[in-house]
């Protein structure tokens, strides 16, 4: 996302983006809507409004038929991400050791829900309802790039409070080593 400034979407970048997508027809054209979004969602993290009317125009169908596919397809947003990116896991062994007080507590606290971001733009969290793969240290969830397990509603808060506060003394999102840590 460091083409991103305050969550806004450079569209001549989206315009650079797309004019490398070419085609012979409409049907081609058609087959290139979901590359064409799935770069532009890679790139700044969400999809806004004025970048998908440049997908459309570029690749001669709808905003309907762009936003039709953007709800669709869970990996897209519409909405830009916070300055940190939560997964929380709500797979059955998480499901079973308490993720529903973590989400609860998410929305008590934070006042966020699956797929929100926090009202400061600090934190987007998303419900995975699949597994993350350690269930061992269940409930767990991933922040940034370090996972956290063994959590409890106020060890949750206080790995994303650390994050924030490493994020402001840095000037920069932390970048973790992926290890998996006790809450």
């Amino acid at each position: 996302m460091s083409h991103a400034v305050h969550g806004e979407i450079d569209l001549e970048v989206v315009r650079e983006l797309v004019s490398h997508l070419t085609f012979s027809d409409h049907q081609e054209a058609q087959e290139l809507i979901l590359a064409a979004l799935q770069e532009i969602n890679e790139h700044f993290g969400w999809v806004s409004p004025e970048a998908a009317e440049i997908v459309a125009d570029h690749l001669g169908t709808t905003v309907n038929r762009i936003y039709g596919l953007l709800t669709f397809y869970a990996d897209f947003r519409t909405e830009p991400r916070g300055k940190h990116f939560m997964l929380l896991c709500h797979g059955m062994s998480c499901y079973v050791l308490g993720s529903q007080n973590l989400v609860q507590d998410l929305q008590d606290r934070y006042g966020i829900a699956d797929g929100q971001t926090t009202a400061d733009g600090e934190l987007t969290v998303q419900v995975v309802n699949g597994c993350l793969g350690v269930c061992d240290r269940a409930p767990i969830v991933k922040l940034d790039d370090d996972f956290h397990g063994n959590l409890t509603p106020d060890s949750l808060n206080d790995a994303i409070q650390r994050a924030i506060a490493a994020r402001r003394a840095n000037g920069s999102p932390p970048h973790g080593n992926s290890s998996v840590r006790a809450g």
